[in-house]
């Protein structure tokens, strides 16, 4: 009671030659034009500002309101990409705040809608056809 000894067939090299091989693709990260979005998101305020226009207090709170949301995005695909680690959950609140804040990010990037600045400094976003 050996071990059979392994016979090769043209037919069995034929059918491992011809399986094609499957090889993982890497997960590429999307690099941040942070110039290019800080542009869309100045002109995008000094559209709906008018002639008034906008200080530089005003404009840095703007970007830094949206480097917030992608320093937001490293940091709960950080805590969601630790299943073991229960702690480091992110909560349904704060998943929420983010999901709400990278839309309107992404809207104001794309033109459809703007934002301002109110007099006590929060962001305040508007529908440009409403205008």
């Amino acid at each position: 009671m050996g071990r059979r000894p392994k016979v090769i067939s043209e037919v069995t090299t034929e059918a491992n030659e011809a399986a094609p091989v499957v090889r993982r693709r890497r997960r590429t990260s999307r690099v941040i034009d942070h110039a290019a979005q800080t542009a869309i998101l100045v002109d995008s305020l000094l559209k709906t500002r008018g002639t008034e226009g906008a200080s530089q207090e005003e404009l840095q709170s703007v970007i830094n309101w949206a480097r917030g949301v992608h320093a937001e995005t490293e940091e709960l695909k950080t805590l969601v990409g630790r299943p073991r680690r229960q702690k480091a959950l992110a909560s349904p609140d704060r998943m929420a705040a983010y999901e709400l804040n990278k839309a309107l990010l992404e809207s104001v990037l794309a033109g459809s809608i703007g934002l301002n600045v109110s007099e006590s400094g929060s962001i305040v976003f508007i529908n440009p056809s409403a205008e």
